[in-house]
């Protein structure tokens, strides 16, 4: 009986790979989504990170009216640049990202004693303009408090009576950066791809034989009829395994291409053993994924039908780890018993470094391969009735 079994996969392992629409399923699609990321992590470094030219520059407007707050930033290792007389003008049309202007009267208010205005000019509907108007913000503040405590000390004032709170922040997590926060994109894109790796094949190998009239034919040959649903499944099982191989391996390249640019450790994230680690903990899933397209091809009617329905399939396990981007929840044992939300907690730990604690490891490969058992006897049911060459 395993020999049928054996004929009817290599069958259909053979025919779906001299299949264009099977190969660009399960072969190029995966690449989407790390070439994605890839650009998305690429353009947030770019504008995140704190070049060692772009560091020291700061466009400013009238600097000659405050000496005291350029020999600051000069102490800081920031230069002045200039800035053209409109200054709106040149952050509006993209030329600054954001600009300081001083007004001819500051340096008699502040060598005064008295409050002067500064006017900072910034564009807050790009990134990169809110990121320079935080730091140009950032480097005022520091020097307003040191004037301050200057004129507080002056006045013989112990400047730490003034002060009721010292705060210091600590931050516990090991990502330094918002361009760590897109990895968090990964696991939805994994069981995404996941759930699409074999589909073509499942809705071929039912619905497809089932309209070309190949199927009938098929159904009367020697094999017990969950032996011939078998066969097809681990068919479209092995293509799911190579699209979400080809996906990692994809995700691989894209990360040693990022390596450590910006001082992020992209290259560190998927190691040998970490690619290994997440093939496993999904290899359960795959069989639920495949267990599902084929019932869902078993009992739709029409090719079209099925492809319309397995079309949407994937939303519904990776909406999840959509959530768990901007909502990220700590994971509990209870939670590990439920497909596809525990391997998207997994998978963030994996692509995190937190390290994946082999007992939950455990419980949701257990949990994910009863739920594949089920559905795969379910499948074979479906293929026992008569009326399944009818598609009713």
């Amino acid at each position: 009986m395993w020999r049928r079994i054996f004929v009817v996969f290599a069958k259909e392992v053979i025919d779906n790979s001299r299949d264009r629409r099977s190969l660009l399923v399960a072969l190029i699609y995966p690449l989407l989504g790390p070439l994605l990321l890839g650009l998305m992590i690429a353009a947030v470094v770019d504008v995140v990170t704190i070049r060692t030219e772009a560091r020291g520059t700061l466009p400013v407007l009238g600097a000659e009216w405050a000496p005291e707050f350029v020999a600051y930033l000069e102490s800081r290792g920031i230069t002045v640049t200039p800035v053209p007389e409109d200054a709106e003008a040149a952050v509006r049309d993209g030329e600054l990202k954001t600009a300081v202007v001083i007004p001819e009267g500051f340096g008699e208010l502040f060598r005064a004693g008295k409050t002067a205005t500064i006017h900072v000019v910034s564009d807050s509907s790009n990134l990169p303009g809110l990121i320079a108007l935080n730091r140009t913000a950032t480097l005022l503040g520091e020097f307003n408090r040191k004037v301050w405590r200057q004129r507080i000390k002056a006045l013989g004032v112990d400047v730490q009576i003034l002060q009721p709170l010292a705060i210091k922040s600590i931050d516990v997590t090991k990502g330094s950066n918002i361009a760590q926060i897109l990895l968090f994109m990964v696991p939805p894109l994994l069981i995404f791809n996941l759930f699409m790796g074999g589909v073509y094949l499942a809705i071929d190998t039912t619905s497809g034989e089932r309209e070309r009239g190949s199927l009938e034919p098929l159904l009367i040959n020697p094999v017990e009829r969950w032996g011939l649903m078998l066969g097809k499944y681990l068919a479209a099982l092995l293509f799911t395994g190579i699209a979400v191989a080809v996906q990692l391996i994809a995700f691989k390249v894209i990360f040693q291409s990022a390596g450590g640019s910006g001082g992020f450790n992209f290259a560190e994230v998927f190691s040998a053993l970490t690619l290994l680690g997440i093939f496993a903990v999904t290899l359960p899933l795959m069989m639920v994924a495949v267990g599902v397209q084929f019932i869902i091809a078993t009992m739709t009617r029409s090719f079209k039908e099925a492809q319309t329905y397995l079309g949407l399939l994937p939303l519904v396990p990776a909406l999840p780890g959509m959530v768990l981007v901007f909502a990220p929840v700590k994971a509990q044992e209870w939670m590990m018993m439920i497909p596809t939300f525990s391997q998207t907690l997994l998978l963030g730990q994996f692509v995190r470094g937190d390290g994946v604690a082999f007992p939950d490891a455990l419980i949701s490969m257990a949990s994910s391969m009863i739920a594949a058992l089920v559905l795969i006897f379910i499948a074979a049911r479906l293929y026992e009735r008569e009326n399944l060459i009818f598609g009713e």
